[in-house]
């Protein structure tokens, strides 16, 4: 008998968070609209309920968190350094966390060098981002 220790609700909602930050700020950058809804209907990074692979423990959780940031932080890094290639430890470590989301059944069919060219600029991005209105009168 083994005791596993369950992910909490506010680790559910970081992923939920980390998720959301991936659809409204970085896959703008690289694809484009119609992309970005196909990638919501074939379930890119989104949990599966039945999918036996991720069983929401704690260990889980931490590691979809981490491997998460890991790729944020590298994409951003690469956006920084736009011109010059990212170095091939960045490039191996990215790799590594897609292959680990995979692992624990978090689709991420991506490699690097699908974030290889920025296709909309920063003010493009604010028109393509999913946003729900503050309010629901027409003014």
């Amino acid at each position: 008998m083994k005791i596993v220790y369950s992910s909490t609700s506010e680790q559910e909602q970081e992923i939920g968070k980390l998720v959301s930050y991936f659809y409204s700020s970085i896959f703008p950058k690289y694809f484009h609209f119609d992309e970005i809804l196909h990638f919501q209907e074939i379930g890119v990074l989104q949990v599966e309920k039945n999918c036996f692979t991720y069983c929401g423990t704690l260990k889980e959780a931490y590691q979809v968190m981490t491997c998460l940031q890991v790729i944020q932080f590298i994409l951003e890094k690469k956006e920084k350094q736009s011109p010059f290639p990212l170095d091939k430890q960045s490039a191996a470590l990215f790799m590594r966390n897609i292959s680990l989301l995979n692992d624990t059944g978090i689709f991420f069919p991506f490699f690097l060098d699908n974030f290889t060219s920025l296709k909309c600029k920063e003010n493009e991005i604010a028109l393509t981002m999913n946003c729900e209105p503050a309010n629901q009168y027409l003014i």
